[in-house]
């Protein structure tokens, strides 16, 4: 028993140190006599034994010598030390609580002042039998703190960084707003357009807030989506270098673990913490238990809907202000405006007064209130400052948008009939042209010919069988599946080939594809830079094949991902030196608060039911910083599904003009303007020409055979006849200010009469009917419990069939990665380094009892967080050990690939987890030491040379 017990000598803690110690074995089992194997309860009950001394024999208690041992008087100093530093812990909290309720208080009374100073703007947004601001007018006392008027500040904080230059005169009008409504206890909107500085405008306020403010302070807490988190890190550490920023995100619960600990230890010190609405979500009950002087949402349209998840936990978290920044805060209704007055305040927008906003605009309803709208513009007047660039007038460049209306490939109508009508076989020839088809050379369209045939083919051999697999018949939404069709026939279920290879078929199959390789033909030989928006994964994947096949480099963001990932392909695409040049963008994903100046050309494959979505994904290459004319083209099918949204879109911009269009300035008293004339042609320009019937544009014949410049100028002559019967309409020739007035106003009505329905069988201006069954099985409506995810189509290249090869085992390099010599190698488990037990600090016992050894390329050599604490993403230097995280990554560096040579040839694959690059201290010390990066540039192009000659034989043997 004395060898189980290990002793305590060495522990400086207490008992749950000790009983944290780890048990080396089993305590060995005591031999018991016969009498102690007797139950407890059942033996003989015996008095305890006392010991005694000869100082006590006579019972006399000796006193305890104090002075002999001081180690209990030591530890009873360190016990009283630790009690009041806890008591002096307890005392500042409670000081600092106290604090709290003070501020919190005064906020109120001067909330209470502005409501009842504004209530006859809030009156008409409530129910009429609420009695909320009677309310609050009866239990408001008249209080000694002042209402606070609006005063412009003239310059800007002392902890703003001057060495960067100074903020813009339209930034302080913006920081003056911010701090007016601070001043009166109010929540507000900053709405200004994107890409005007929303970001500096709220750190400023955070400085001025600071320097203003006796006493502890809590920190702020910033929210947006994971695509901005690192420009809000960056502007911060560059506009307020004097404050601590934190960063909360962590991709695992062991980072998420230390980033609380952090924050933690740190939240006397820490001024600002930046988050993401995902990490929010997840630590919401942590985030709940600190202090928050301001709550900040970027991109706040995230929680326009009042009953999301996010939403409702945001409503609970304690800050003392909340500020919202979006520069869409209306999109689609007026109930996504009320979900923000619910955030904001409240006490005032409680749910009683929900169903007022969600009746006062309804398009599928087709139920309108414009004096509702009015009312609801004052106020949001009142609580929002808005700008665009056009107001400011700043030195950017204008957009120039084109709406693009072309026609339907024979692979798109015949698979939207198909959709529509259970089209046969017989109907295949009327659709492909032969004199079109000879008449263009063009040998995909011949390709989409000859596979649509076969298709027919199989399925009339199959169809009784039981053997056919018609994916696409499974619909679940007959729109959804057209609006996929007008961007490409393989998005639909089994419409591309088995097996599916890489050919000129992938551009013949859609208008789109043909439009856009036109684009870029253009385009792309003059140096400009082209971004590509698309709502659908797969239309990426299609995308991404027509640019292989067309050899054109490219990076791609969707929301699968990572954060350090998309941040590098973002640097890589704004350097002046780099070589990509498309971005391949998902609308939802990629296109919030990004800067992607460097594009001049914007393409949006297809239009989102949410017109501010693509307004958003403009911005992120017409904004501060560019520097060229920036093209847009909207590509839309005529006569299709596509055609008939626009009417839907229209309106939903017509409540955003009406409400935001005007150039607000919500500090002046009695200002008031109605929707201009050319807001309102604007609109009426994006109108559906599938409603007007100004029929489809260019037939396919000409379409195809057409550059891209004489598609521009059809388009382009289309639009300028369409403004001319606008300005005819509307009178702008003449008749007075007041005449025109009326004329908008009754285009007003005219535009919100009726119901704004699409109509999946309006096909080019007709009705077109489904046909009487034939045979076969009908239309199967897949639920969603039965929906089942398919296993992944064999892929391949230039019509060659990959050849299926057994599993072999994988090669390594025969030298270290820290010194560059042989001899007796670890090979690393992960990848084809290896090193010298000496090199990566290991001793001999921890090589033998590890299962995995890695090398010093899977963390991070500074912080040493490992791949998947690091964001899944690691910079590896390719001539060192160092690997690098985002974090700790410093510039300059050379970015290289995903994978090296000398990886592939060897047989190793691209890791996700890995991006190769050369680091600062080898570039460094190639200008200190030339003759041995001579020597590693030497054989890196000795190893490229035998990957290609790997390759030449590959395709030889092929053949």
């Amino acid at each position: 028993m004395e060898a189980f017990i290990q002793p305590l000598s060495h522990i400086d803690g207490d008992e749950l140190d000790v009983m944290e110690l780890p048990i080396i074995s089993a305590p060995p089992k005591l031999q018991t006599t016969s009498e102690e194997s007797v139950r407890r309860s059942s033996r003989v009950r015996q008095p305890p034994k006392r010991y005694t001394t000869p100082e006590n024999e006579n019972g006399i208690k000796r006193k305890r010598n104090l002075t002999s041992d001081t180690s209990g008087v030591k530890k009873k100093k360190i016990d009283e030390g630790k009690v009041a530093i806890q008591k002096a812990a307890m005392g500042e909290k409670k000081a600092n609580t106290q604090i709290v309720v003070e501020r919190r208080a005064e906020r109120d009374a001067r909330r209470s002042q502005w409501m009842l100073r504004h209530r006859e703007l809030i009156q008409p947004l409530l129910p009429t039998s609420s009695n909320l601001l009677s309310s609050l007018e009866s239990s408001h006392q008249p209080s000694k703190i002042p209402y606070t008027p609006y005063h412009e500040l003239e310059e800007q904080p002392q902890s703003v960084s001057k060495q960067l230059g100074e903020m813009k005169d339209y930034q302080l009008l913006g920081l003056s707003f911010l701090v007016y409504m601070y001043k009166n206890g109010m929540n507000c909107l900053l709405g200004d357009e994107m890409g005007l500085g929303k970001t500096l405008q709220t750190l400023s306020l955070f400085a001025w807030i600071k320097e203003n403010t006796q006493g502890p302070l809590e920190p702020h807490l910033v929210i947006c989506p994971l695509s901005v988190l690192s420009s809000w890190e960056a502007e911060a550490s560059r506009w307020l270098p004097t404050f601590k920023v934190e960063r909360f995100y962590g991709s695992s619960a062991n980072e998420r673990h230390r980033l609380r600990n952090s924050v933690y230890r740190g939240l006397g010190t820490v001024d600002i913490v930046l988050t993401t609405y995902e990490q929010y979500v997840s630590e919401d009950t942590w985030f709940k238990t600190r202090r928050w002087t301001y709550c900040v949402l970027d991109e706040a349209h995230r929680i326009k809907n009042a009953g999301t998840n996010v939403a409702h936990k945001l409503q609970h978290l304690g800050a003392l202000y909340r500020l919202i920044l979006t520069g869409t805060p209306v999109q689609n209704d007026l109930f996504e405006l009320w979900s923000l007055f619910h955030y904001l305040y409240p006490s005032i927008f409680t749910p009683t007064s929900e169903q007022l906003f969600r009746d006062s605009f309804d398009i599928s309803k087709g139920s309108y209130s414009l004096p509702f709208v009015s009312a609801t513009k004052k106020f949001l007047s009142k609580i929002m400052l808005r700008r665009t660039k056009a107001s400011i007038q700043l030195d950017i460049p204008p957009r120039v948008e084109h709406t693009i209306f072309i026609p339907l490939t024979e692979a798109q109508r015949f698979w939207y009939y198909r959709l529509l009508t259970r089209m046969d076989s017989t109907e295949l020839q009327a659709i492909f042209n032969e004199v079109a088809l000879n008449s263009v050379n063009y040998e995909g369209r011949r390709e989409v010919l000859s596979m649509l045939q076969n298709y027919m083919a199989c399925e009339k051999e199959n169809r009784g069988t039981g053997n056919q697999n018609q994916q696409w018949k499974k619909l679940m939404n007959l729109l959804l599946q057209l609006r996929k069709v007008c961007d490409h026939p393989y998005l639909l279920k089994d419409a591309e080939p088995d097996p599916y290879h890489i050919g000129e078929h992938v551009v013949a199959s859609s208008s789109k594809l043909i439009v856009i390789d036109k684009i870029l033909a253009d385009v792309l030989p003059k140096g400009e830079k082209v971004l590509i928006f698309a709502q659908w994964y797969s239309m990426l994947d299609v995308l991404e094949d027509m640019l292989h096949l067309r050899g054109i480099n490219y990076a791609r963001l969707d929301g699968s991902t990572r954060r350090p990932r998309r941040n590098l392909d973002i640097k890589l695409f704004q350097h002046e030196s780099s070589n990509l040049q498309v971005y391949l963008i998902s609308t939802k994903a990629g296109g919030l608060g990004i800067n992607l100046t460097r594009a001049s050309t914007v393409i949006l494959a297809d239009s989102d039911w949410n017109p501010q979505n693509d307004l958003q994904a403009i911005a992120r290459a017409h904004r501060i910083g560019q520097k060229k004319t920036v093209n847009v083209y909207r590509l839309i099918c005529g006569g299709s599904v596509e055609d008939q949204m626009l009417d839907r879109i229209r309106r939903k911009l017509f409540l955003s003009v009406k409400l935001m269009g005007s150039d607000n300035t919500p500090v002046l008293e009695g200002e008031e303007s109605s929707m201009k004339s050319s807001e309102l042609m604007d609109i009426l320009r994006k109108g559906s020409s599938a409603l007007s019937h100004d029929g489809a544009g260019m037939d396919l014949g000409s379409f195809l055979a057409a550059p891209f410049s004489k598609i521009l100028e059809e388009s382009q002559s289309k639009e300028n006849a369409r403004d001319a019967k606008l300005k005819h309409d509307l009178k702008e020739d003449g008749g007075g200010d007041q005449k025109l007035i009326h004329d908008a106003e009754e285009e007003e009505k005219r535009l919100l009469s009726g119901i704004a329905a699409v109509r999946c069988r309006l096909f080019e201006g007709k009705l077109v009917e489904r046909k009487a069954k034939e045979g076969g099985e009908p239309f199967e409506v897949l639920e969603k419990g039965k929906r089942r995810v398919e296993a992944p189509k064999e892929v391949i290249q230039n019509n060659v069939a990959p050849v299926k090869k057994l599993k072999q085992a994988l090669e390594s390099q025969d030298f270290c990665n820290h010194c560059a010599d042989g001899g007796d190698l670890i090979i690393c488990s992960f990848c084809p380094r290896v090193f010298h037990r000496e090199c990566r600090g290991l001793t001999q016992k921890e090589v033998k009892t590890m299962s995995f050894i890695a090398c010093s390329q899977h963390a991070c050599w500074d912080c040493r967080r490992r791949t998947s604490d690091a964001g899944y993403l690691l910079f590896r230097c390719r001539t060192c050990p160092r690997a690098l995280c985002e974090d700790c990554l410093e510039d300059p560096f050379q970015p290289i690939d995903e994978f090296l040579p000398e990886f592939e040839l060897l047989g190793h694959n691209a890791s996700p987890g890995a991006y190769f690059i050369y680091c600062k201290q080898c570039l460094e010390q190639s200008k200190t030491e030339p003759k041995w990066w001579e020597e590693w540039m030497k054989e890196s192009r000795k190893v490229e040379e035998a990957l290609e000659r790997k390759y030449a034989q590959q395709q030889e043997r092929r053949v």
